[in-house]
């Protein structure tokens, strides 16, 4: 709602005709109880979604071509022939089609939810796709967003993670990876992925160690140390102290993350809860 509409909305309390005299106050009540409606309708606006004059609220749906916005959340385009539910101030669940969101709230406000895994937005812009049966890609233009079931992968702006029908989360991998890369990746073929793999495909490599067996897990140790050399103490069964390392090397910003008394900056140590 934009100011002269609400302008608009609130004209019929508008009190017009001329002041009375000092001594009578039979009609000032009327003065904070317009005060009163004004804050209400504010208050009720900026903690509920809306899609043009439609307010939405928890359990509310969505099936057709919107713009909904939350003020201090940011906007989502939801395409036609999807299904979306508010289940909360800051947060949606997608069960089909297509959302594209942008967001301004700091780093894990607004959430996502979908049948197999769950987007945490950590400051940024993304398109996410569910299928009918709960696959789906995500998409990032701009930030990190975390996906998050049993596992975790977080993908940065210019790659993108697949959401398998069965759950499991494919790692990110950057657009302008080679063809090759990408197939290979995405059928599992570790060997192809290695040898093709880039500098800045080590984000996607160092995310493969989280389902990786005990002889997988050397095969992308050795690699990624020839890629980006290991520090201290780094070893295939610890490796946090390589994620910095690996971050920079990919060529995208570091994980913002919020301080514990309120906003955010750029956090140079963040660890996946793997």
């Amino acid at each position: 709602m934009n100011e002269q509409q609400l302008q608009e909305l609130l004209s019929v309390y508008r009190y017009t005709r001329p002041m009375p005299a000092a001594r009578s106050f039979s009609r000032l009540w009327i003065v904070p109880l317009a005060a009163a409606l004004v804050i209400a309708i504010v208050a009720i606006w900026a903690n509920s979604w809306h899609a043009g004059w439609r307010v939405l609220r928890a359990g509310d749906s969505i099936s057709s071509a919107t713009r909904i916005r939350i003020a201090g959340i940011g906007f989502v385009d939801i395409a036609a022939g999807s299904l979306v539910r508010v289940e909360a101030r800051n947060r949606l669940r997608l069960e089909r089609g297509t959302i594209h969101a942008k967001t301004i709230s700091p780093p894990g406000i607004f959430i996502v939810d979908t049948p197999r895994a769950r987007a945490i937005d950590l400051g940024c812009e993304y398109t996410l796709s569910i299928s009918p049966a709960g696959g789906g890609v995500l998409h990032v233009s701009a930030g990190w967003v975390s996906l998050n079931n049993w596992q975790q992968s977080l993908v940065p702006q210019g790659a993108s993670a697949r959401i398998e029908a069965n759950g499991h989360l494919g790692p990110p991998v950057f657009d302008d990876a080679s063809d090759e890369f990408k197939s290979a990746i995405a059928v599992g073929n570790l060997t192809v992925a290695l040898g093709l793999a880039r500098r800045r495909d080590a984000l996607t490599l160092i995310n493969l160690f989280r389902n990786a067996s005990e002889q997988q897990r050397m095969q992308v140790f050795n690699r990624l140390n020839e890629l980006v050399p290991a520090p201290p103490g780094v070893t295939p069964y610890s490796i946090e102290a390589w994620w910095p390392l690996v971050i920079k090397a990919s060529g995208v910003n570091a994980i913002k993350k919020k301080y514990p008394r309120g906003g955010y900056a750029q956090d140079q140590t963040y660890i996946p809860s793997w």
